[in-house]
Parts: C-alpha cells; sequence; structure tokens
C-alpha cells in the first residue's frame, strides 16, 4: 500500500493527537497522590504530639493514644516526630469522654461484655502559617471486651481494649491526616 503526502499528513495528525491524549491522561493521573500534596508525607518536616489532655478520670488514656499516634506517624510517613510542642506541624487532642458499657449480661445481671466508647478531638496546625490542616472535633472509637466471671481467673481485659482502640485511633488518625486536601 503507497501513501500518498495528504493520507501520510493525515496519519501524522491521528498520532499527534493520540500522543497528546495519552500525556494528558497520564499527567492528570487518578488524584490519588494529590491528596497529600500539602503534606508531601511529612518528608524535611518535623510534627510534634504532645501529649493529649484528658478531660475524664480514665487513668494515662491521654498519654496511651499520643503514643499509639507517634508510633504510626513513625512507621507510616516521613515525619520527624517529637514529643514536645516544637515542629513544623503540630498535632493536639483531647480526650473528651470515656465509657464503658455493658452490652451482654450473664444469668445473674452482671455485666460480662462491655463496649469501651471513647470521643476525641484532633487539630493538626502548621506552626509557622497557624492555618488548621486537619480538624476533627468529635472522633468515636469503640472496642468490646469481655471480663471474666470468676474472681479466680480475673484479667483486667479493659486495658488490653484500651491499646486495641489506641492502635485502630493511630491508624485512622495518620490515614485521614494522609489522605486530607
Amino acid at each position: 500500500m503507497r501513501l500518498t503526502r495528504h493520507s501520510s499528513l493525515r496519519y501524522d495528525k491521528a498520532v499527534v493527537r493520540k500522543l497528546i491524549s495519552l500525556v494528558c491522561l497520564a499527567a492528570s493521573g487518578c488524584g490519588y497522590h494529590l491528596a497529600n500534596s500539602q503534606l508531601n508525607e511529612g518528608a524535611g518536616s518535623t510534627i510534634a504530639v504532645p501529649t493529649f489532655i484528658n478531660k475524664t478520670t480514665t487513668y494515662r488514656i491521654e498519654q496511651r493514644l499520643a503514643e499509639e499516634v507517634r508510633r504510626e506517624l513513625i512507621r507510616r510517613t516521613r515525619f520527624k516526630v517529637v514529643s514536645d510542642n516544637a515542629g513544623d506541624l503540630l498535632m493536639s487532642g483531647e480526650v473528651l469522654g470515656y465509657n464503658a458499657v455493658p452490652v451482654i449480661f450473664n444469668q445473674q445481671g452482671r455485666g460480662s461484655a462491655y463496649t469501651m466508647l471513647v470521643d476525641l478531638s484532633v487539630h493538626v496546625t502548621d506552626t509557622r502559617t497557624g492555618k488548621v490542616l486537619f480538624q476533627n472535633d468529635r472522633w468515636s472509637f469503640r472496642e468490646v471486651f469481655e471480663l471474666s466471671q470468676s474472681s479466680s481467673e480475673f484479667v483486667a481485659e479493659d486495658t488490653a481494649a484500651l491499646d486495641r482502640l489506641a492502635r485502630h485511633f493511630a491508624s485512622s488518625l495518620v490515614a485521614s491526616l494522609l489522605h486530607s486536601k
């Protein structure tokens, strides 16, 4: 098959159009990586995660939650994580509420399984500009735990449940922070 000058020119235009379309498509991407553009996964930045404020009577809950957030940030980001207030970003958190509510009762009417409910407030602020990068004023997490029914085999399961809840909270917080716009 012999191409004339006119058909060759039409062929070249079609190739150029396809290349332009391909470049535009590749440049636009799916948007997934653009969501984290303001934080850049923490590259070269310091995030301060001081111990949260505890507005409950639950012993050391604020320390467990803040420590787990620090671990998760170290594990999943490139932030330099510090526990004082000096950083490019400052994460402040408050434990607003804690309840352990029985959800299953034994034959004597005592609670045998409980749901632990924790309400939190978290803000992440750019310390240089004062801009709030992330904010959730009412975040609720829950975890279920069982109590042993005899005093001879009693094990405090609420501590393990609080540790599970802290890991779940930290994972959700870091994922939300990384994917916020």
